[in-house]
């Protein structure tokens, strides 16, 4: 191969890599994704808000095992919660406590377009010393 190619590929793919990795800025207005876009999941929403610098109203429908159970519940994440998007980014650990119960939310991923999102989501449910995980479930959610 000679070295003009070499240098040109070299350049190019250096540009290519980050671009790949790069977030964009979201779109206004509500993004889902449906069973078959979330893990171990049946649905999951969310509204982009404040020309694409805030995430609120995160509704997921998701399995969830307690206490080391074998057998999984479905478990509501995250309603009242919000996360600041950066960069076409987000990501964020909340906690919420009431009535004896603690609960963490995690939602982390970015943007890969105007109107889809990437990211992974997880409930931690401790209520009288037991835990219930939903894990990280990975999902797609498109605007629509």
């Amino acid at each position: 191969m000679s070295r003009s190619l070499i240098v040109v590929a070299t350049a190019t793919l250096a540009l290519a890599v980050p671009a790949a990795s790069l977030a964009a800025t979201p779109r206004t207005g509500t993004f889902k994704a449906r069973k078959g876009q979330i893990v171990r999941g049946y649905d999951l929403k969310f509204t982009v808000d404040r020309g694409g610098k805030r995430i609120k109203g995160v509704v997921a429908h998701v399995l969830e095992s307690c206490g080391g159970s074998s057998t999984s519940q479905i478990a509501t994440v995250g309603p009242d919660l919000t996360w600041k998007v950066r960069s076409g980014k987000f990501s964020g650990r909340k906690k919420e406590k009431a009535d004896g119960v603690t609960v963490y939310t995690t939602l982390k991923g970015r943007f890969t377009s105007p109107t889809t999102a990437r990211g992974v989501i997880r409930q931690e449910t401790i209520v009288a010393g037991y835990v219930c995980d939903t894990y990280e479930l990975k999902f797609t959610a498109k605007r629509r």
